[in-house]
């Protein structure tokens, strides 16, 4: 049993008073109006009860309300407050605590945890135990306060963070921290036990954090199979603690003295058997186990576990499964029970807040906006936070949703609590948000301006040209860079994110930017991980797309089946200055955003009708094509690695808009030669757009007769759009962009270039008139893109092979096969980088120089390294890393695992 490890301090040691910042908003009104006094009721843990449930019965609400006070924190709020003997807790996102006074809404104390500036993100809401509040940081430190006075009666060094809320259940507290140690503590914080996955399951015996250690147990790179981690809540029922630990629900019995393996609950084989991520865990009044979690490409669902002895049954939520080829989205967060009934919220536009009765297939849905949050279950009312920074409490019975808009827009993202019939509201603005009957206050003025960076980039190679600013690298697609990439690797930072993820990260201005495939665009130091802003946009569906960074704006294109649109963001604050129309699927292989040329925006896309599941073998991915009502070809929104041929009505286009205004420049449609548009890509090099496209493997001949051509490459004046010479010779063959370096140009894919051959080629042109230099030596397949480096010339089959190719003549110098799946490469010579952080070492016969830990169960996506750091963001599970290589690393101590942190 690992022994919890413990520093006392002494009284008042780590108390601050007050900041002018935390200082009262507004002075609350209830009183005045006649409604029950502030305090009277508790909610002293996350999500009402040790289950996570959600369900207050007990609680109402009478709408409308208004704002009683908004009381400002340091820092994002991303947790859930608790309630006690008229007195309110919020931790933010710098991980300060607010003692707050419900009657008054003054601060009473507030107190700084340990871990400066890398303290930030911190996700673990409070728990009131007795005369306690505990919780956990993502600094690595747990705290049991008294609740009284904020002083500090016990500090627990855990040496990795904490993203788990602490639950308490009769006289204990258990955590677990996000390498998977579970603790039980008593209420003052005396250690009972611990109990550690990593050891007991999967029987490592190193640093869980180092990839060196990772390195020589596993003698090879790690795979799901490795995965550790608890990213989110674990959850008590009785004496069985619940935890979702590397894609296993672990079931523990707490022994008194010890924890006692029960069993682990197994999600069956559903679009792949490796262990998913759980995005939330809930438990009913029975002991079920209620787990949403993710496999791949929005393939999901809330399965339903339940103990029999010591083997976990496995069942499932009926109306919850998502898939790549099924309508609906995934849920995020964990779900709220009242007996039989399951309620859900979701990233998607109409499916806000939905109720899952047993054995109806359909939800019913009860209002509210695009939530990432758990809703809370009242005696009449259900309460969410939006996306959009507005409160909803939707009748339960159905019926329109009331609303409240906080005062900045900005996301809310964790559960609100409910006392007295006030809503206490934690919001990504900064304020603690408090709504009650008669509130007549103003809404907050103040900008707490947490857009603004507070660590700037601290590495050598801080200066905007080692920035990896778009999708593939650089506006030449070359997706490779050379910054003196070496081991070793520590981690720097980890976070949470919500969502799920198809492309690599890209940074600039000293920040990373991330978009979800579900509608969410955010932004986070480079240095620690720190949210800075998050915005949310509806209808988009399954966009995996990728946004640029270019003087102090990001453009991104937001795809989705009603709409589409590209988005010009301000980078520092994520304010949206112009959108503008697109069409088409991005599907899988047009991950990249615009080019800018200049004064111009300039972006590739289709056209078409578009469905979840498409009309002909040719345009699904997986399961039967579904035939339109009208017979139209409808092609799947995102469609088969297989395409011999496109539907008629796909155009291919290129168009140009005004970079400060969105206004259109020129727009190109080369649907004269073809089906298709929306396998290609854009590259410009030397001045000079470079557009390539495929119309399939063996396209319908057009409908005046002759041989239809399988593509087009095409070099275009990026001013004018005009053609500067095409060729149908040579060009991309889908799941890939062209790439281009020293006048030359590269092109590969998913597909055999024509009908009369099975092999797949990388193709080399040249820049100048697009003629073939040479043609590589047969390949299983070229995706996503060919890396082209100073020295390097690489490219993979999804599935199998890695490539090195020869630069003069395309054949094949080396190659390796460590066993990936459809992963997205990135070259920073000489190493290509793979999921879960591995580096291959092309220098060194493709040697695995490093690899782990196990961050994610899914191998879509690899790292990337901007400014002299590694960044990845893993696909399925959630979590997003920075690492130090090479001499920062050598002697670097995470900041979880310094004890002297302050």
């Amino acid at each position: 049993m690992t022994v919890v490890r413990v520093h006392r301090l002494h009284r008042g040691q780590a108390m601050s008073k007050p900041s002018p910042i935390c200082c009262l908003v507004a002075l609350s009104l209830t009183m005045a109006w006649g409604s029950p006094a502030a305090g009277t009721e508790a909610w002293e843990q996350f999500k009402y009860d040790s289950r996570h449930s959600g369900n207050a019965p007990d609680r109402s609400v009478s709408v409308p309300l208004g704002l009683i006070g908004a009381v400002p924190a340091t820092d994002a709020i991303l947790t859930s407050p608790v309630a006690a003997d008229g007195r309110v807790f919020v931790v933010d996102a710098s991980g300060v605590v607010l003692c707050i006074d419900a009657a008054s809404l003054g601060v009473v104390w507030r107190f700084q945890s340990r871990g400066g500036k890398a303290n930030c993100n911190n996700v673990s809401s409070p728990a009131v135990a007795g005369p306690y509040l505990h919780f956990g940081t993502m600094a690595g430190w747990y705290y049991v306060l008294d609740r009284a006075t904020g002083r500090v009666v016990r500090e627990v060094f855990c040496g990795e963070p904490i993203f788990s809320a602490p639950v308490v259940a009769g006289d204990r507290v258990y955590f677990v921290t996000l390498g998977s140690q579970v603790h039980a503590v008593q209420h003052d914080g005396a250690a009972c036990w611990t109990w550690d996955f990593v050891k007991e399951i999967l029987k490592f015996p190193g640093d869980r954090w180092n990839p060196a250690d990772w390195l020589a147990f596993k003698k090879g790179r790690v795979t799901w199979r490795d995965a550790f981690c608890t990213a989110t809540d674990l959850a008590v029922f009785e004496k069985t603690v619940v935890v979702p630990a590397g894609g296993r629900t672990v079931f523990l019995r707490d022994a008194g003295d010890r924890a006692e393996l029960r069993g682990l609950g197994i999600v069956p084989n559903n679009a792949g058997s490796e262990f998913p991520a759980s995005f939330g865990l809930s438990i009913g009044e029975d002991g079920a186990v209620y787990n949403q979690w993710h496999r791949r490409d929005n393939t999901g669902r809330v399965e339903i576990f339940r103990l029999r002895g010591d083997k976990a049954e496995a069942d499932h939520v009926p109306g919850t499964q998502t898939a790549i080829n099924l309508p609906g989205l995934l849920s995020f967060a964990s779900v709220s029970l009242r007996a039989a009934e399951v309620f859900r919220c979701r990233p998607e536009a109409g499916f806000g807040l939905c109720k899952h009765l047993p054995g109806n297939k359909e939800p019913v849905r009860l209002g509210g906006y695009p939530s990432i949050a758990s809703p809370i279950l009242l005696r009449d009312h259900a309460v969410l936070g939006g996306l959009d920074g507005s409160v909803y409490v939707a009748p339960l019975s159905g019926g329109a949703a009331w609303s409240f808009k906080t005062a900045f827009g900005k996301p809310i993202s964790a559960p609100v609590a409910v006392c007295d019939g006030r809503i206490y509201v934690p919001c990504e603005d900064g304020y603690l948000y408090v709504l009650g009957p008669g509130g007549a206050a103003p809404l907050p003025a103040k900008d707490l301006e947490l857009w603004k960076i507070r660590a700037p980039l601290s590495s050598k190679l801080a200066d905007a040209r080692y920035d990896w600013a778009t999708n593939y690298g650089d506006l030449a697609n070359t997706n490779s860079n050379n910054q003196g990439l070496r081991a070793p690797l520590r981690m720097k930072w980890v976070r949470r994110y919500e969502g799920t993820f198809k492309h690599v990260p890209t940074c600039g201005g000293g920040r990373m930017y991330t978009h979800t495939a579900e509608g969410q665009i955010f932004a986070v130091e480079q240095e620690t991980g720190r949210l800075l802003w998050r915005r949310y946009f509806p209808e988009v569906y399954l966009s995996f797309t990728a946004p640029l960074y270019i003087n102090e704006r990001l453009l991104l294109p937001q795809a989705g089946l009603r709409q589409s649109r590209l988005r010009c963001l301000s980078a520092a604050t994520g304010e949206l200055l112009w959108e503008v129309p697109f069409s088409g699927s991005p599907s899988w292989s047009r991950q990249a955003p615009p080019v800018v040329y200049k004064n111009l925006a300039i972006y590739a896309f289709g056209s078409g009708r578009y469905a979840p599941q498409g009309t002909e073998k040719a345009f699904v991915m997986s399961g039967q094509p579904e035939p339109s009502p009208d017979g139209a070809e409808i092609m799947s929104w995102i469609y088969t690695h297989d395409n011999p041929y496109y539907p008629r009505d796909n155009k291919p286009l290129v168009r140009a808009w005004d970079a400060a205004t969105g206004q259109e420049a020129w727009s190109r449609d080369f649907s004269d030669l073809g089906s298709g548009g929306n396998d290609c890509g854009l590259c410009l090099l030397d001045g000079t757009l470079y557009y390539s496209t495929f119309f399939g493997y063996a396209p319908r001949p057009p409908r005046g007769g002759g041989e239809a051509p399988t593509g087009v490459t095409v070099a275009l004046d990026p001013l004018t759009g005009k053609t500067l010479w095409s060729t149908t010779a040579c060009s991309v063959t889908a799941g890939c962009t062209i790439s281009g370096r020293d006048g030359r140009l590269y092109v590969g894919g998913y597909n055999r270039p024509h009908a009369r051959t099975n092999d797949r080629y990388v193709r080399c042109l040249d820049a100048r008139d697009g003629r073939l230099i040479w043609q590589s030596e047969p390949l299983a397949s070229a995706v996503n893109v060919v890396s082209v480096g100073e020295k390097y010339l690489f490219t993979n089959a999804s599935g199998r092979d890695g490539y090195v190719l020869d630069r003069q003549t395309g054949k094949i110098v080396s190659r390796f096969n460590y066993g990936y799946a459809c992963t997205r490469f990135t070259l920073s010579e000489p190493y290509v980088l793979g999921c879960n952080m591995d580096l291959i070492d092309l220098s060194d016969g493709n040697r695995l120089a490093a690899t782990g830990p196990a961050l994610d169960s899914r191998e879509c996506i690899g790292a990337v390294v901007s400014n002299g750091r590694l960044f990845y963001t893993a696909q399925a599970s959630g979590l997003q890393v920075s690492q130090v290589y090479g001499e920062e690393a050598e002697g670097f101590t995470p900041p979880w695992q310094m004890r002297d942190a302050r």
